[in-house]
C-alpha cells in the first residue's frame, strides 16, 4: 500500500485491542494496533484468526491510563501475511475527532 495516497499522517504505536465483528454475533479477536491516523488504523493478529476483507468491525482500543477502551468503527480493507502474523488495514467509518484521537496520541 502506497503511503503517498494517505490523506492524514500516521504515527507508530503498540496498543492492545479487540476486534468485534459487527452484526454477526461472534466473539471478537485479540489484536495489536501498530499505527494510526485520523482515518485509518493498522493492526496485526494471529493467522489462525483470519478475517475476511470488507468485514465491518468495531475496534476497542485499550489506552494506558484509561479505564474504558476507545471504540472505533471501520471496515477491514486489506490483509498481508508476514511470518506467523497477519497485518491489516482498517478504514475508519468516520474521521477520528480531536477528542478520540487525543486519547491515543
Amino acid at each position: 500500500m502506497e503511503n503517498n495516497k494517505r490523506q492524514f499522517g500516521r504515527f507508530i504505536t503498540e496498543l492492545k485491542a479487540h476486534l468485534i465483528f459487527v452484526g454477526n454475533g461472534a466473539d471478537g479477536k485479540e489484536c495489536t494496533v501498530i499505527n494510526m491516523s485520523r482515518k485509518g488504523i493498522g493492526i496485526k493478529f494471529h493467522k489462525r484468526e483470519e478475517i475476511a476483507i470488507g468485514t465491518p468491525i468495531r475496534l476497542e482500543v485499550f489506552i494506558p491510563e484509561k479505564s474504558i477502551p476507545t471504540s472505533v468503527q471501520g471496515i477491514l480493507k486489506w490483509t498481508e501475511e508476514r511470518d506467523d502474523m497477519l497485518f491489516g488495514g482498517i478504514e475508519c467509518t468516520d474521521v477520528l475527532d480531536e477528542m478520540k484521537f487525543s486519547k491515543v496520541d
